[in-house]
C-alpha cells in the first residue's frame, strides 16, 4: 500500500469537503445533499488518515494467510475512490473562461440520482476499508473474512461498472460524432409493416444462401417504389442480428437512408453507425477513429468530420477478425450520396473476402457494378407475400375480417390480379375498402379501384377539398425536401406563409393544430418522436414524376429542380418577418421563449445556407444581402435573431453572445457555411473589408473557420483577397497550416487545400518560403 496515495486521497477529500461548504452556503435546495456527502466524505477521511498513519508498518492483514481475500483489490479500490473525488471535484470546479462562467450558475451542479449513485459508492468502499482495518486486528473472525470476501465481490462489480460507465461516456461523444444518426427509429417504422408469413422466401432462401457462398459479396435488392423493399430489409436485419447473438463469428450494421432527413443520406453517416454498432462488439476498432477525435479542437462545433477513409480502415480492422461482417442499407436511392456509398462499401466487399454487402434500392449503379456483385428483383418475388399480407388484413381488419367468405375471395382475386407487385397499391386499396361504411359501398369501391399506384394517388388528391390545396402542396413539398424532419408545429407556420406576409400571427395558425393530418390521410404520417413523414417513398417518386406533371392533378407536382431554391426563399422570407426584427437587444422574452412560440425558426435558420449552397443562390444574392443588411438595425433585427438561434442562445449566455453578434461581420458566417456565391459578392462590394476580422463565439478568422468545414472555394477567395492562414485560432491554437498535419495522412486528405494555399496569394508573397505547405 502506497502512504503517498492514501494521504493524496486525504487532500483530495478535503478539497471536495471545501468545496461542499462554498456550496452550502450559495446554492439553493442543496443542503440536504451536501450535509450527506460531507458526512460520508469525513468518515471516509478518517478511515484513510488511519490508514495512511498504519502504513508505516505492514498491516497484520498483509502478513496473515488466514485473511484470505483479493489483495490487488486494495490498490483498485484506492484507484476507484480517486476517480470518484475526482468526479466530485470536476463537477464543482469553478470555470476557466469567460464564456464558461458566463453559462455557470451557481447552483448545484448534481441530480438526485448522480448523488444516490455517489453516496453508493462512498458507503461501499468506506465499509470494505472499515472491513480491512477490522481484519487487521480480528484476522481470525471468519465472520469478517466472509463479509471482506462478499463486500470484495461488490466492490469489483462496482469497479466494472465504473469503467463500463467510463466508456459509455467516452464513446458517447465520439458516437455523436462520427454517428450522429442512429437507425432505430427508421427500423422501429419499417417492422410495424411486417406481418407474419412475408419475407421468408428471402430471409430463408436467398439470404442464407448469399451469406454461405464466397463468389458474390454484394446483393442489390431492386423494386420499383412500393414493393415492400424497407419491410424486406427489416426483417432481413433482425434475422441476421438474431443470427450474429448466436455466433461470435459474425458482426451485423445496418442503416435506412430515409426522405426529409438530410443526415441520414450522408456518406459518412451511414459508415460511421457501421462503425459504432459492429464496436459494441469489438471496441478495439475505435482506436484509431479516437485517436483522431482526440486530436482535433476541443468544442464539438469546431471539431472535423470524420474521413471516410478512416472509417472504412474500422471497418477492415473488424473483417480481418471476424469471420464474417454483414453490412446492410435501405433506400439507398433516396441519398443525394448514393455513388460515394456504394463505391466504398463495394470497394470493402473486393477486398476482403468475409464482408458482405446488401443494398435495397430502385436501380443499381449499372455498369460500374463489380463481377462479384449480384441482383435480385423483387417485384416478382414478392407476390407470394402480397397473398400472405392480403389474407392476414382480411382476417385481423376491424372491418374486413366479418365478411362473408365469398366477398372476401373475390376481394383476394382482385388485388392479386392486379397488384402488380406492389405492396404499398394493396395496402391503399384494402385501406380504402375499410373505410367503406357498407357493403355495397366495399363492393363498389372495388370494381372501381384505381388500376396502379399514381392513379390511387391521384385519386387521393382528388378528394382533397380546393381550399386546402396550397396547404397540403406546401406541407407535401416540406416532407419531401427538408433537410431535417419536420414536426407537426412547424409544418404548421410554414406552409401558412405566402409572398404577402410581413408578419405571423397566431390568427393565421391552422386549427386544430393536427387537420394536415386529416388533410392528407394516406399521404403523410408521423411517425416516432412527432414527426411528420411521408405515408411512403412511393408518394414522393409520384408527386416527383413526369406523369403528375401532366395529369389531373398537375398542381401538386413537385419539381425537383427547383425545390432548394424554393425552399431557401421561403426560409428567408420567414427570417424576414417583422416578429424578427427586434433583434436580440429588444426581445424581452427569453431567446428560448422565442424559438418555442416560433418552431420554424430553428429550422430556418440552420439550413437556409445548405438550400442555397444546394441550388448556388440562383438569382436569390439579392435577397441575402438584404437580409445581411438588417445587422444595421436596433439589436441587428433579422440578422441578430438569426444568429442568437444558430447559438441556440440562452438567458444566461445572451450577454457573451449578443457581443459576439455585435462583432462579427456577414463575411464570417458566410464563409463558415461555404457560401462561395454570397462571399465572392461581399468581397466585391466591400473592398475595403478586414478578411482577418476576428467572429463568431471563438473569435475565429474566416479563412480558419472555413478550411476548418473543407470550403476549400471559400477559402481560395479570401486567400485571394489578402486573408492570412497563419493566423491562431484562438480556441485551439492551431492555424490553417496546422491542419495539414493534425492527423495520420492515411485518414486525411488535404490535397486539395494544399493545392489551395501553394496558389499565388497575398500570403505567399509575404511569407514565401517562411512555410512549407507540402509538408
Amino acid at each position: 500500500m502506497d502512504p503517498i496515495s492514501i494521504t493524496g486521497l486525504v487532500i483530495e477529500v478535503s478539497h471536495v469537503l471545501s468545496s461542499l461548504i462554498r456550496y452550502a452556503k450559495t446554492a439553493q435546495n442543496a443542503k440536504p445533499e451536501v450535509r450527506k456527502l460531507s458526512e460520508e466524505l469525513f468518515t471516509l477521511k478518517g478511515i484513510l488518515e488511519h490508514l495512511a498513519a498504519q502504513s508505516e508498518h505492514t498491516p497484520k492483514w498483509q502478513e496473515s494467510d488466514k485473511v484470505n481475500f483479493d489483495r490487488d483489490v486494495m490498490g483498485r479500490v484506492l484507484h476507484t475512490t480517486n476517480e470518484l473525488i475526482q468526479s466530485l471535484l470536476a463537477g464543482m470546479e469553478t470555470a476557466e473562461t469567460k464564456f464558461k462562467r458566463l453559462k455557470q450558475t451557481l447552483k448545484w451542479p448534481f441530480t438526485q440520482k448522480e448523488i444516490l449513485e455517489h453516496l453508493t459508492r462512498l458507503e461501499r468502499v468506506k465499509s470494505w476499508l472499515i472491513l480491512v482495518l477490522m481484519a487487521d486486528q480480528n484476522s481470525a473472525d471468519r465472520d469478517i473474512q466472509h463479509e471482506l470476501r462478499d463486500l470484495t465481490s461488490a466492490v469489483k462489480e462496482d469497479l466494472q461498472i465504473r469503467v463500463q460507465e467510463r466508456n459509455q461516456v467516452a464513446n458517447k461523444l465520439l458516437f455523436q460524432w462520427m454517428a450522429p444518426v442512429s437507425p432505430e427509429s427508421s427500423h422501429l417504422r419499417a417492422s410495424k409493416s411486417l406481418k407474419i408469413g412475408t419475407g421468408g422466401w428471402f430471409v430463408d432462401g436467398h439470404l442464407r444462401k448469399f451469406l454461405d457462398q464466397d463468389e458474390k459479396r454484394a446483393l442489390f435488392l431492386v423494386g420499383k417504389s412500393g414493393t415492400g423493399k424497407s419491410t424486406l430489409f427489416a426483417q432481413a436485419a433482425d434475422k441476421l442480428i438474431y443470427m450474429a447473438s448466436q455466433s461470435q463469428s459474425m458482426c451485423v450494421a445496418y442503416f435506412y437512408c430515409t426522405i426529409g432527413d438530410h443526415a441520414s443520406q450522408s456518406a459518412r453517416n451511414v459508415l460511421g453507425s457501421f462503425v459504432a454498432q459492429l464496436s459494441s462488439t469489438f471496441p478495439s476498432i475505435l482506436q484509431d477513429i479516437r485517436y483522431i477525435y482526440n486530436k482535433g479542437p476541443n468544442s464539438q462545433a469546431s471539431r472535423f468530420p470524420v474521413e471516410m477513409s478512416a472509417l472504412e480502415a474500422a471497418i477492415a480492422q473488424c473483417a480481418r477478425e471476424k469471420a464474417q461482417v454483414v453490412l446492410c442499407v435501405d433506400a439507398i436511392n433516396e441519398s443525394h450520396e448514393a455513388h460515394p456509398i456504394e463505391t466504398s462499401l463495394l470497394k470493402l466487399a473486393s477486398l476482403y473476402t468475409n464482408i458482405r454487402v446488401i443494398i435495397t434500392t430502385t436501380n443499381t449503379m449499372g455498369s460500374a457494378l463489380p463481377q462479384d456483385a449480384s441482383v435480385l428483383n423483387i417485384s416478382g418475388k414478392s407476390r407470394g407475400d402480397i397473398y400472405s399480407y392480403i389474407q392476414h388484413r382480411l382476417k385481423t381488419d376491424n372491418t374486413l375480417r366479418d365478411l362473408g367468405p365469398e366477398f372476401k375471395e373475390e376481394i383476394e382475386m382482385n388485388l392479386l390480379r392486379d397488384a402488380d407487385g406492389s405492396f404499398r397499391w394493396v395496402q391503399v386499396s384494402l385501406d380504402n375498402l375499410s373505410t367503406q361504411r357498407s357493403v355495397r359501398a366495399m363492393r363498389q369501391a372495388l370494381q372501381n379501384l384505381p388500376g396502379t399506384l399514381r392513379e390511387t394517388y391521384a385519386t387521393m388528391l382528388e378528394r382533397i377539398a380546393p381550399d386546402d390545396w396550397k396547404l397540403v402542396r406546401e406541407a407535401l413539398f416540406w416532407i419531401s425536401f427538408s433537410k431535417k424532419p419536420l414536426d407537426m408545429n412547424s409544418l404548421n407556420e410554414i406552409v401558412v406563409l405566402d409572398e404577402t406576409c410581413n408578419t405571423l400571427d397566431e390568427d393565421m395558425m391552422l386549427v386544430p393544430p393536427h387537420i394536415l393530418l386529416q388533410i392528407c390521410q394516406g399521404l403523410i404520417t408521423e411517425a416516432i418522436g412527432g414527426y411528420l413523414t411521408l405515408a411512403h417513398s412511393s408518394v414522393k417518386d409520384f408527386l416527383t414524376s413526369d406523369w403528375i406533371h401532366s395529369s389531373r392533378v398537375r398542381y401538386f407536382f413537385l419539381d425537383p429542380a427547383t425545390a432548394e431554391a424554393k425552399a431557401m426563399h421561403s426560409c428567408l422570407s420567414y427570417l424576414c418577418l417583422d416578429n424578427f426584427t427586434r433583434g436580440y437587444l429588444t426581445v424581452p422574452e427569453d431567446p428560448w421563449k422565442l424559438r418555442n412560440k416560433h418552431p420554424f425558426l430553428t429550422y430556418a435558420a440552420n439550413f437556409w445556407p445548405s438550400h442555397g449552397i444546394a441550388c448556388n443562390f440562383g438569382d436569390h444574392q439579392d435577397m441575402v444581402h438584404k437580409f445581411f443588411a438588417t445587422r444595421h438595425l436596433p439589436g441587428r433585427g433579422n440578422y441578430g435573431t438569426w444568429i442568437q438561434t444558430l447559438f441556440k442562445t440562452t438567458a444566461k449566455t445572451k450577454q457573451f453572445d449578443n457581443a459576439a453578434i455585435d462583432s462579427t461581420h456577414p463575411l464570417y458566417y458566410a464563409a463558415s457555411f461555404g457560401m462561395a456565391p454570397v462571399v465572392k459578392s461581399i468581397l466585391e462590394s466591400e473592398p475595403d473589408i478586414d478578411v482577418n476580422a476576428p467572429g463568431g463565439r471563438t473569435a475565429a478568422t474566416p479563412v480558419w473557420i472555413a478550411s476548418l468545414r473543407f470550403n476549400f472555394e471559400v477559402v481560395e477567395l479570401l486567400l485571394r483577397a489578402g486573408a492570412d492562414p497563419t493566423i491562431r485560432d484562438p480556441g485551439s491554437g492551431l492555424n490553417v497550416l496546422d491542419l495539414l498535419r493534425m492527423v495520420p495522412t492515411k485518414h486525411r486528405d488535404y490535397k486539395e487545400l494544399r493545392a489551395v494555399l501553394a496558389r499565388p496569394a497575398p500570403w505567399n508573397e509575404n511569407f514565401g518560403n517562411a512555410v512549407d505547405v507540402h509538408l
